[in-house]
């Protein structure tokens, strides 16, 4: 999850929106398989008597001492990932609010140009009078 939100990361800086929107299909892949991992690891718990949480991790650590070296430094570089991609993903969101706050703006003046503009910009950057070329003289 981490890699592709460092690639996301790369797609928005470099305003690559297409790219962005293909790297959601496989964002939401990988959060539908974490979803279930975790489901599946809360059921365990679950049945056992214990939270669903880290809580109940620490709970579950403790009674199986025979596993709990590996297990442990498992679930510490489990967090460790975990916080990196949740940090990432924060990065990731605060770019989106960039971008999005950069758009809204020059939509803003646009849209304000085009209002107070007597005429309009063609794709091919010609601009054609909206009003027409008569004087008030010749009406």
């Amino acid at each position: 999850m981490c890699r592709l939100l460092q690639v996301e990361q790369g797609a928005l800086v470099q305003a690559q929106g297409d790219r962005v929107a293909e790297l959601a299909v496989d964002k939401a892949s990988q959060i539908a398989t974490l979803s279930r991992l975790a489901d599946q690891r809360s059921r365990h718990l679950a049945a056992q008597g214990l939270s669903g949480n880290a809580e109940g991790i620490k709970v579950w650590l403790s009674r199986h001492p025979e596993l709990a070296t590996a297990a442990k430094k498992a679930w510490s570089e489990l967090m460790a990932v975990a916080e990196t991609a949740r940090q990432l993903n924060q990065d990731n969101g605060i770019l989106i609010d960039s971008k999005l706050q950069q758009n809204r703006q020059k939509l803003a003046v646009l849209q304000s140009s085009a209002a107070s503009s007597d005429g309009v910009y063609h794709s091919d950057g010609r601009l054609s009078p909206m009003r027409s070329a008569r004087s008030f003289s010749q009406a």
